[in-house]
């Protein structure tokens, strides 16, 4: 009697003396992207916590916002200093800025994964395609954020920035949407190859 049985043991990964030039490049520069983005990831963690508390405590004039935009160490003359708006508009800017830059750390850390995937030889495997969508989905997220909190505040009256609207909004949108689907792409071409090599 004959049986089919469909394997899914992903190959080791190769030792690096086993590897082409070319392969090693390519791990060891993804080795250091791995620790670029990882460091990254850190940065902009540490300056959202920063952002927040300067926003929750600071009561001095070197933060301020306007129609124009939010600026430190000064501003134009229709500013007004962030520790003088009352405490519930405080707070709404607080949760304002947790939704438009937790993107931004997201996606350093996805980008931190997917290279520390490259990094020991996981290239063309359903998991790299699955964060390479994830690192599309974090581009668009930083694109929708600001027109998504424009139309909240707008609607609740605690609007007081509006330039939210940026071509490099609409840039990263549509750069995520082709990460996405190039993600998508990896994934199914992962699973063709299972099906074709995964019978015995």
């Amino acid at each position: 009697m004959a049986s089919v049985v469909k394997l899914h043991v992903p190959p080791p990964a190769l030792p690096m003396r086993a590897l082409s030039p070319a392969e090693r490049r390519v791990r060891v520069g993804s080795l250091w992207l791995k620790h670029l983005f990882s460091l990254l990831f850190a940065a902009s963690a540490i300056v959202m916590a920063v952002g927040i508390a300067a926003m929750l405590f600071y009561d001095g004039d070197m933060l301020r916002m306007g129609p124009s935009g939010t600026y430190v160490g000064g501003g134009p003359a229709d500013t007004v200093a962030f520790g003088s708006l009352p405490i519930d508009q405080r707070l709404i800017y607080v949760l304002v800025g947790l939704v438009r830059y937790a993107p931004v750390a997201m996606l350093f850390r996805s980008l931190r994964a997917l290279f520390g995937g490259y990094a020991e030889g996981r290239v063309f495997t359903r998991e790299a395609g699955r964060t390479l969508g994830q690192v599309g989905i974090w581009l668009c997220a930083y694109a929708l954020t600001p027109l998504l909190c424009h139309l909240a505040l707008s609607a609740t009256g605690y609007e007081i920035d509006r330039q939210w609207l940026h071509l490099a909004s609409v840039q990263a949108f549509v750069l995520g949407l082709l990460v996405f689907v190039i993600g998508q792409v990896m994934q199914v071409g992962h699973e063709i190859s299972e099906d074709r090599e995964g019978f015995v």
